[in-house]
């Protein structure tokens, strides 16, 4: 298998641990200095630490108690680089939908996630999150 297709097979575990909820999985594929960026100005902008994610990440959690399904639609690799276009679909406590749709940029080394950049609809997230990290 090449490089390309070994970062490839990294980020599909990535996404298929972040859908099921598997964080052993999870942490497992990241190296423990990651920066994950949002570039975004919405309430989960900005880049985190693993530390910070895992707090975005029970705020996650409390939003939408079923996880967030992703569904990688494209992905294609350069370098240490995997680029891929992601689909999410999830139901919030209250019942309502969170359907958002990704563009996340995964650099890898040594087969760890090193860094992020997730790119989304942030207005959809400040309308879904604001509130309750606002409380």
């Amino acid at each position: 298998m090449s490089d390309l297709e070994k970062n490839k097979q990294v980020a599909k575990d990535f996404f298929a641990a972040l859908s099921s909820g598997n964080i052993a999985a999870l942490m497992n594929l990241f190296d423990p200095d990651i920066k994950i960026t949002i570039p975004n100005t919405s309430c989960l902008g900005g880049t985190l630490t693993l530390k910070e994610f895992g707090k975005v990440g029970g705020l996650l959690a409390e939003v939408c108690p079923g996880g967030v399904a992703l569904e990688v639609i494209e992905m294609t690799a350069e370098e240490d680089r995997v680029a891929c276009r992601v689909n999410g679909t999830a139901k919030t406590v209250s019942g309502g939908d969170y359907n958002n749709q990704y563009h996340m940029l995964l650099k890898i080394r040594d087969g760890k996630i090193y860094q992020t950049y997730e790119y989304m609809d942030s207005l959809l997230v400040e309308k879904t999150f604001a509130a309750l990290m606002n409380k």
